[in-house]
């Protein structure tokens, strides 16, 4: 026994890839068995070093060193994201510094966000106030025998900012050992009450691992956009790649190591990294640079060189591409940008490739495109970049778009006695044979074709009913390949119509008949048959004697017991059994433990003495993407080889709740000797998720004895790699001793799941920490496929399963409702996860935040703000409110936290967006202790949802509250003790104040929304107009932006952004 479990220990702790912070070995590659070490993140890879939060008063940290993580307690401890003034070293230009980074340095966490947190490093501060250049060059050399990843990252905020700014970073990876960052000069970034009496730039310099590393680092100031362009296209290899258009090369731009940031000509008011590339070349062709591969947003400049009189050299730009797809199709198209560049006579041009990304690393594919311009001046075509080819009129084609010599079933030349067809198989674009291939009856065809046989790529047998002389079916009249290997059929074989059949334009024949009787799958009668008069679909028997009448007769009597033998028993069996409930395929099957140990991978043949077909299986969507929801189903069929032994098949279908898997039978045995099985495998997807490709093991058991294989069926159920014991091993070892042969396998997947608003968590980037909390549940910020979002999960901890079931329903209901509407002023709603308990809704992240956060001055981002925008804001509100109503869509929460603010300044298009717009009726079924009846929010509720009557009026009198808040920016009822005096207070018809200052219109608006008799209260369309002449009216009321500060406005808006910058950040990966 010893010996056996030693041997297991060996087995399980080589056979996976297993990280060194796994406790008990692994299961799979990079699954723990047992959980982590303390120094590693506890998921079940425990690949990731234990991670420490930068806030919490800590003094240890946890760093890797190769696939090991090692603890270090030199951390600095620093008040703000700066360390103090001792930690940190002062540097001056034009002086070289040497340091070591080694197991003794300080670890921090930097400005530039890492998944990382803290990594040894070294902290560096540059006085700016006597550098006036407009940038700085730095170096940066790091020893040769190091193998440390390096990175260096600069800022220019000080030491009173919110946040460390990353105004950039570049980094030495394992086999690079220098590079030059090239610096803006900006001015610096201080916090709203700063004295702004500093100037510095900050620079940490840390690596990546537990790794020794000495580093030379020189800062100088220079002047002018500077750089070394990386990639050069030469006029070789230009030629080169115009030779074949078939033939890209693929140039890398890491713009994280090399590339330069700055302000690019072209895009001056943003701060890129750029890579600088040249092209020189001269063709009658073009060079296509594409970097839509990487589905990453980033921008290509072209540029010139400029030299003034003094000699001061500077760029202008020339033109600009946008890696962000537009138009209709814009969601369907990646990101990155397509570059058509022409050839030009002696000319040098410039290029940079740009990202807002400072981690940006790109592959562009470069190759030649529109040989002669498509034959453009004459018509012949277009140039389309997108679609790296030519675009032909008709009668033209080919890489250049020629005249054809074969168009349309006709010649286009004199003389073609050489030339084949253009468009079939083998024949190239100038009607010419590929090499390999000899011309038959104007048809490219291989030497095995003319022999009679079928060669590699062939379809048929020349001269078979619907085969060219190319062995190729007649496409063009209907023909295609059947499943007898060699013979073509046609498309109207089997449509239950007698159809005349024709070949290369020509009649062959008319259908003997179509799905009948005695009628083969080539719509031909069967040997010894001919057409049926009394049912042409159909084919009887050419002779039929005076005894085989009778024998018919008589077999119809016999066959009509039968039937009614065979609907008595269906009867019962009706009676006696249930309809199949289609849900059940719907529900994750028991798992079996995936037991491969002594098996071999075996794919199906008659070597390997079974077959399954198919085993790629796209559940009838080959060509178009699954739905989601939808249950689709695909039949498989078994067969056993064996000679004397049974099979038995078992699939190990995922446990994920993405979706759902299910096979009919999940375990099948087959004796030998007998007919194939058929098995159903069903596929129900619960979310837009990666499936193609996907792969769902079976392993294929023989043995002599049934009973045997039950038993290991048995054995193996609700089993996994945590469950299964040395005892069920012991009892695995009995039963194999029965088993002749064991072999695993897997089911691909060729079907994609449909766009949908059906998220797959996993695409989702959220923060660790809510930015956003309420009686409904939290909020995060996060990333969809790179757009900053708002991830809002609802707080349903206190429900039972039967309640969480009603309510992830309506949730469901709720979004497919608010997934159809669209509007200016509605937030964008982007889907919902819904697969796992844990609900969530995906709306488009606003970086302004709610209304709500501006309007008291208990709030950090307190403002006034000017009484032309609070009109705006009313008539945006106002605007999408109409929208709901015609919609007969209630909000039942309006109110100006709901209110996101999408613009601050007057003149925008729009001003407010609405947002959870009857989300409030999920928050009163989960607050079951509450006694305030009524959904929303009670100081913005109408008296009559006291007693649970809602209607559209109930909207407006939320309207009226929120106005008369965002008008005087204080908390209504804010002198009442209780929710119950607000209460009594407006169900006896009371409302709150008003004083001198508001402006008539606007007071009359407010009065009339919340009046007490529901019928007397405007609708949201007669508040619109209402709206207009208070518009009109703002000028009248200038007083009342006495204290408006538009720098404090503005101050709000850039801080704002660069929070939502550091957010987003701080939740990417390294």
């Amino acid at each position: 026994m010893t010996l056996y479990t030693l041997f297991l220990f060996i087995y399980f702790c080589y056979s996976f890839e297993c990280s060194p912070g796994c406790i008990g070995g692994c299961e799979a590659d990079n699954t723990c068995r047992g959980g982590c070490s303390e120094n590693y993140f506890n998921d079940t890879s425990c690949l990731y070093c234990k991670w420490v939060d930068v806030t919490d008063d800590i003094n240890e940290a946890f760093i890797p060193n190769g696939s090991y993580c090692m603890k270090t307690t030199n951390i600095i401890v620093k008040p703000t994201w700066l360390p103090e003034q001792k930690d940190l070293e002062d540097i001056t230009t034009e002086k070289i510094v040497t340091f070591t980074i080694n197991e003794n340095s300080n670890a921090d966490s930097s400005f530039c966000y890492y998944r990382q947190k803290y990594r040894l490093g070294k902290w560096f501060r540059l006085d700016m106030k006597d550098i006036h250049t407009d940038a700085l060059s730095i170096s940066i050399t790091k020893n040769p025998e190091s193998s440390a990843f390096l990175s260096i990252d600069v800022t220019n905020s000080q030491r009173d900012a919110y946040t460390g700014n990353c105004l950039a970073h570049a980094s030495l990876n394992e086999t690079k050992f220098e590079t030059n960052m090239l610096v803006p000069v900006l001015n610096p970034i201080y916090s709203a009450d700063s004295k702004k009496d500093e100037n510095f730039y900050y620079i940490f310099v840390n690596v990546k691992e537990f790794k020794v590393v000495t580093v030379s680092l020189t800062i100088k100031p220079v002047n002018g956009k500077t750089g070394v362009s990386k990639f050069n296209l030469t006029q070789e290899v230009a030629d080169s790649l115009a030779k074949d258009l078939s033939k890209s090369m693929y140039v890398h731009f890491s713009l994280e190591q090399d590339g330069i940031i700055c302000y690019p000509v072209c895009i001056p008011n943003i701060i890129m990294k750029v890579i600088l590339f040249e092209v020189e070349f001269n063709g009658d062709y073009s060079i296509l640079i594409d970097t839509r591969g990487a589905d990453r947003v980033n921008y290509v400049q072209e540029f010139e060189y400029e030299v003034n009189e003094s000699g001061y050299k500077s760029s202008k730009c020339l033109n600009i591409w946008s890696g962000k797809p537009h138009g209709v199709f814009a969601d369907e198209e990646p990101n990155g940008v397509s570059v058509r560049i022409e050839g030009k006579a002696n000319t040098r041009r410039y290029f940079g490739i740009m990202s807002e990304e400072q981690r940006a690393n790109l592959n562009a594919e470069v190759r030649a495109i529109c040989p002669k311009n498509c034959n453009s001046d004459s018509g012949n075509g277009d140039c389309l970049p997108q679609e790296k080819k030519c675009l032909c009129a008709n009668g033209f084609g080919g890489d250049d778009c020629h005249k054809l010599c074969y168009y349309n079933g006709k010649w286009q030349v004199n003389d073609y006695s050489s030339l084949c067809y253009f468009n079939t198989s083998h024949c190239d674009q100038f009607c010419k044979c590929e090499p390999g291939y000899s011309l038959v009856n104007n048809y490219c065809v291989s030497n095995e074709c003319k022999n009679g046989n079928l060669g590699s790529g062939d379809e048929c047998i020349q001269n078979s009913e619907g085969c060219l002389t190319n062995c190729m079916c007649d496409s063009s009249s209907g023909w295609k390949i059947s499943k007898q290997k060699g013979k073509c059929v046609n498309v109207l074989c089997g449509n239950g119509i007698i159809d005349d059949l024709y070949m290369k334009g020509k009649f062959l024949r008319k259908e003997d008949c179509d799905n009948g009787t005695n009628c083969n799958s080539f719509c031909h009668c069967l040997d010894g048959h001919s057409p049926d008069p009394n049912d042409p679909m159909s084919c009887i028997n050419n002779n039929i004697s005076g005894g085989a009448i009778a024998g018919i007769v008589i077999g119809g009597a016999v066959g009509l017991i039968l039937i009614l033998i065979f609907f008595i028993v269906l009867l019962i069996f009706v009676l006696r059994y249930k309809k199949v409930d289609i849900n059940i395929y719907k529900i994750q099957q028991p798992t079996y433990y995936y037991y491969i140990h002594g098996s071999t991978s075996a794919p199906p043949s008659k070597t390997a003495r079974y077959m399954i077909d198919p085993i790629d299986l796209d559940y009838g969507n080959d060509t178009t993407a699954t739905a989601i929801m939808d249950t689709r189903f695909e039949r498989m069929e078994v067969n056993n080889y064996s000679r004397n032994k049974w099979l038995m098949i078992i699939f190990h279908t995922p446990n994920n709740p993405k979706y759902v898997f299910y096979f009919e039978p999940q375990v099948l045995f087959i004796r030998p000797h007998s007919t194939p099985k058929l098995l159903t495998s069903y596929m129900t997807l619960h979310c837009t998720t990666k499936i193609r490709d996907m792969k769902i093991p079976y392993t294929i058991w023989f043995s002599k004895s049934k009973s045997t294989l039950e038993s290991i069926a048995n054995l193996l159920k609700d089993k996994s790699f945590e469950t299964w014991t040395p005892e069920d091993q012991v009892q695995m070892d009995k039963l194999c001793k029965n088993v002749r042969r064991h072999c695993h396998y897997q089911i691909t997947i060729k079907t994609d799941a449909a766009s949908s608003t059906h998220i797959d968590m996993d695409e989702l980037n959220m923060s660790e920490k809510p930015i956003a909390e309420g009686a409904m549940g939290k909020v995060y910020i996060g990333s969809y496929r790179s757009v900053p979002v708002a991830v809002k999960q609802f707080r349903w901890e206190s429900l039972n399963d039967e309640e969480m079931a009603e309510l992830k329903q309506e949730v469901i209901a709720e979004c497919e409702i608010m997934s159809k509407l669209r509007n200016p002023f509605i937030a964008n709603y982007m889907g919902s996860v819904t697969y796992i308990p844990q609900v969530s809704m995906i709306i488009q992240y606003f970086v302004l935040g709610s209304l709500g956060e501006y309007l008291r001055k208990e709030k950090e981002d307190y403002v006034k703000l000017p009484y032309k925008l609070k009109v705006r804001m009313l008539f945006d509100t106002a605007r999408g409110m109409q929208f709901l109503h015609e919609n007969r869509i209630m909000h039942l929460d309006l109110k100006p936290d709901n209110l996101l603010v999408n613009s601050l300044y007057t003149d925008s298009a729009c001003c407010i967006k609405i947002t959870d717009f009857g989300t409030s009726r999920f928050t009163k079924k989960n607050n079951k202790n509450s006694e305030d009846k009524g959904l929303g929010t009670p100081i913005y509720a109408a008296p009559e949802t006291y007693h649970d009557e809602y209607t559209n009026a109930g909207d407006v009198y939320s309207y009226a509250i929120s106005a008369w808040e965002l008008f005087y920016q204080e908390e209504p009822y804010k002198e009442f003790k209780s929710l119950f005096e607000i209460k009594d207070y407006v169900e006896s018809g009371k409302r709150l104040g008003f004083d001198a200052s508001i402006p008539m219109l606007l007071k009359g608006l407010i009065q009339d929304c919340w009046k007490q008799n529901i019928g007397e209260r405007p609708s949201f369309e007669q508040i619109c107009k209402r709206l207009v002449k208070l518009d009109e009216d703002a000028i009248n009321h200038l007083e009342l932006d006495n204290d408006v500060s538009d720098g404090r406005i503005e101050e709000i808006i850039n801080n704002r952004t660069q929070r939502m910058q550091d957010q987003l950040n701080e939740i990417s990966h390294d």
